[in-house]
């Protein structure tokens, strides 16, 4: 999974958990307004204040409605259609299977663990919640190529034809310090060597506004990574874990390149790798997934009520 990715499939999983939370407490706030009986009218209690100015719940639930109303009732409308047509087609995602499912997520970032905690860490996405999103989408990939027959010969001819596609990549963790000269890359360099952190100096001199804050780190990237100068992934291949290089020429400026880490990939099963294709041609067969969200939700007659939201 290459960077990009992550980042598009992190968006996606950040979407639907704050809309769906958000529906969640919508909904046990209704129950909390039901079951109790505070002094003030519906939807009037504060819920926030700044001087004088005091956020009511109804402000507050407006907003929230205009900004997300619109994805939130998508998303429940989704959940149901698709959940309904499972039913009724005796389809079924297996805790096994999504758990392989973040197996194969994980890969990229070396391991299981690795993954789930960046997840939490920097996203604010929890194992449950992950959990959650990947069956969804594994059911509605089921119900979209249940009608869809794979030849085995398909498959050979796609691997092939694409040989390294499923090939595990080497993960590198990295961090650069960039100057505007090589002059000032060998001093830099020189201060490496007389023992001063390479964090430290990275914050001081890099040009890099990315990287400068976080000590000059970029995290971990894949070998070929194609947002990372490829002068940069070249001497940062011929490194060991600790090891420092650079001057490093780049378009206009100068690198220093700090290998921290390196995870040499585990290479998948034969039979992960033809399913993983059985399931890719398929897919490509098939309706697109958001289409067949929208054919099951007219299907299934979802109707959202005038003036509920704005559509």
């Amino acid at each position: 999974m290459t960077r990009q990715e992550k980042g598009l499939w992190a968006t996606v999983i950040v979407l639907t958990a704050c809309v769906l939370g958000m529906g969640a407490w919508m909904l046990f706030s209704g129950n909390l307004s039901q079951e109790a009986s505070p002094p003030w009218k519906d939807g009037s209690q504060p819920v926030a204040s700044i001087q004088d100015r005091a956020i009511t719940e109804d402000e507050w639930v407006d907003e929230l409605k205009k900004r997300y109303g619109r994805e939130m009732l998508m998303t429940m409308l989704n959940r149901h259609a698709v959940a309904l047509e499972a039913k009724a087609k005796d389809i079924d995602v297996m805790p096994a299977e999504v758990d392989a499912e973040i197996e194969v997520m994980s890969h990229s970032y070396g391991s299981k663990e690795r993954f789930l905690s960046e997840m939490e860490d920097q996203l604010g996405i929890t194992e449950s919640e992950l959990k959650t999103e990947t069956m969804y989408r594994l059911l509605l990939e089921k119900i979209a190529t249940s009608d869809v027959h794979i030849e085995e010969q398909q498959i050979d001819s796609y691997l092939e034809q694409y040989p390294d596609q499923f090939r595990p990549k080497k993960q590198l963790s990295l961090s650069m310090i960039e100057v505007a000269s090589e002059d000032e890359a060998e001093r830099v360099m020189d201060r490496l060597e007389n023992g001063e952190a390479f964090a430290d100096l990275a914050a001081q001199v890099s040009l890099d506004e990315y990287t400068r804050e976080d000590g000059g780190q970029i995290g971990l990237v894949e070998e070929d990574d194609p947002f990372l100068p490829p002068a940069l992934l070249d001497a940062a291949s011929t490194l060991e874990p600790g090891d420092i290089a650079g001057p490093i020429s780049l378009t206009d400026t100068y690198a220093i390149v700090y290998v921290k880490e390196i995870i040499e990939p585990q290479a998948p099963s034969e039979e992960s790798v033809r399913e993983a294709v059985r399931k890719q041609l398929a897919l490509e067969q098939s309706v697109s997934l958001s289409e067949l969200e929208r054919q099951l939700r007219e299907k299934y007659e979802a109707r959202i009520s005038a003036g509920t939201v704005t559509l």
